[in-house]
């Protein structure tokens, strides 16, 4: 997962304070007794920061950068019990960086591809939805951070921000990312639990890690081998002409054209050179539309022209290679194992509802979210 190292990889490099994350981390270190010499402040496996410099640089219990929005979503568990509330740090930080992953800083993306915004909508909701799914159940299997973790990822957070050679600049590097210190706290914790989650999971056999157990999955129909001819609905395309070109492939090939031939001849995957012979793939590790197609096949069987959101696909549903899933094992057992931690979170809150603040249409506007700017001073984190 990492995804606390994620985050600061995003904010290492963008002042050019010639510092990264790694180079800040203490992951593997020896741990050492802490010391108590006045003066310093110590956690196992650091070196020492002054007590000084330490609460400069400290951002531990960070108020949020948005105290007149109390929350913007909160949940109800299946049976009745009231669960997380959603800050609008956390919620504005996901709905701006999903947004510009998509249009880059381009507002005509969304003109051009309208539908992606339900998409891009309910990418952020999930995402948001398994953080306190992951909080949710933590609690109920008794996961919980230790003292001695906390005081590691506090010491973490204050070293990185010293890195960036003053409080102003880190704070402007989180705001380039739509981040507030108090959201960066708070999911640097909440990282090491999904660690501590996963790690619950696997040991209590809710994601397969025996060799055996997973080829014997990887067997079934959970995991496939396809090929596909995509013309992609591209900036500038009519449609309608991307259709009827995708129907006229499709005629040819009922008529005993060559697959491949045609794939090489028409397909704009952009993978198509990487991946000559197709893909393996679990479910959802593609497009809903495309993954419904091609699991729905037998192997050696063509779907009809399908939509997705990329454009319109033509599915050959081919058979598994032995060979080619020894030489990938390792890869597809991790991605196998991430895309199994991520269904167990969705199914902890499948029973969940969500009420939304009296404000909500307010917050869920990107272009509200845009406009408010710099927050982040040092009276936020005081």
């Amino acid at each position: 997962m990492q995804k606390k190292k994620h985050l600061a990889r995003l904010l290492c490099g963008l002042l050019a304070v010639g510092t990264t994350f790694m180079g800040c981390s203490r992951d593997g270190a020896e741990k050492d007794t802490e010391d108590s010499s006045a003066g310093n402040v110590t956690v196992p496996g650091a070196v020492t920061m002054s007590e000084e410099d330490y609460a400069m640089y400290s951002i531990a219990d960070t108020k949020s950068a948005y105290p007149d929005i109390p929350y913007v979503m909160q949940f109800t568990h299946g049976d009745g019990t009231t669960g997380d509330t959603v800050t609008y740090d956390e919620f504005r930080y996901y709905q701006l960086l999903y947004k510009n992953y998509f249009d880059e800083g381009n507002d005509q993306y969304w003109t051009v591809n309208p539908e992606m915004k339900t998409r891009v909508v309910n990418l952020y909701n999930t995402e948001i939805l398994r953080n306190h799914a992951a909080a949710a159940a933590c609690a109920k299997y008794g996961i919980a951070l230790t003292e001695e973790e906390i005081r590691d990822i506090n010491y973490d957070n204050a070293e990185m921000a010293a890195s960036f050679g003053s409080m102003d600049y880190f704070l402007q590097a989180l705001d380039v990312y739509h981040m507030s210190a108090y959201y960066y706290d708070y999911y640097s914790k909440l990282s090491v639990l999904y660690e501590k989650l996963r790690n619950y999971y696997l040991q209590n056999g809710v994601i397969l890690t025996e060799e055996a157990d997973i080829r014997a999955m990887l067997s079934t129909d959970v995991f496939v081998h396809a090929k596909h001819i995509l013309i992609m609905n591209n900036e500038g395309d009519t449609p309608e002409e991307n259709r009827a070109l995708a129907d006229s492939i499709l005629e040819q090939l009922k008529n005993g054209e060559d697959f491949d031939t045609l794939m090489n001849t028409y397909s704009e995957d952009t993978g198509l050179t990487a991946y000559p012979d197709g893909y393996y793939f679990f479910h959802d590790e593609m497009d809903e539309a495309f993954a419904d197609a091609a699991f729905a096949l037998k192997d050696g069987e063509m779907s009809e022209v399908v939509e997705s959101s990329y454009g319109y696909h033509i599915i050959l549903r081919c058979q598994k290679e032995d060979a080619y899933i020894d030489e990938n094992f390792d890869s597809i057992k991790s991605t196998y194992q991430s895309l199994r931690f991520y269904e167990a979170l969705d199914a902890e809150y499948a029973d969940w509802t969500t009420e939304y603040c009296e404000n909500f249409e307010t917050y869920s506007d990107w272009h509200y979210a845009e406009q408010l700017g710099s927050l982040y001073t040092h009276e936020a984190i005081g």
